[in-house]
């Protein structure tokens, strides 16, 4: 949940994911490097599809584990946990497929520096 391309400072300004007041700010552009979160408007729309993943992993997961650990369990079991934790962890799921969808885009640059510094001396 860092800036895709320093590393350096939340994406979010509130780190309280249940903040539900705060859920949607970004520090737009970072403090640091100056690399703008949402590239055009509507950027994060994108992250929609990063969610479903997301959903769809823990979904599969809850399965599998339920499998391994209670090898005869329920299928009321299985949604009571799996829809249950999918409702509670949806501010969660929200942010983590935005940071996955930007840097899907944004790479990573080391050396940001050398060039925020060059910029800096024109």
């Amino acid at each position: 949940m860092k800036c895709p391309k320093c590393h350096e400072t939340d994406m979010f300004k509130n780190k309280n994911h249940y903040n539900f007041n705060e859920i949607f700010d970004m520090n737009d552009p970072c403090e640091k490097c100056g690399q703008k979160m949402e590239l055009e408007p509507g950027f994060f729309y994108g992250s929609m599809y990063v969610s479903y993943g997301v959903g769809v992993a823990w979904m599969v997961s809850i399965w599998v584990a339920l499998s391994v650990l209670v090898p005869d369990f329920s299928l009321n079991l299985y949604f009571l946990i799996a829809i249950g934790g999918a409702i509670v962890l949806t501010p969660v799921f929200f942010r983590f497929s935005r940071a996955i969808w930007i840097n899907l885009f944004v790479s990573y640059d080391k050396d940001w520096q050398q060039g925020h510094k060059a910029e800096k001396l024109n």
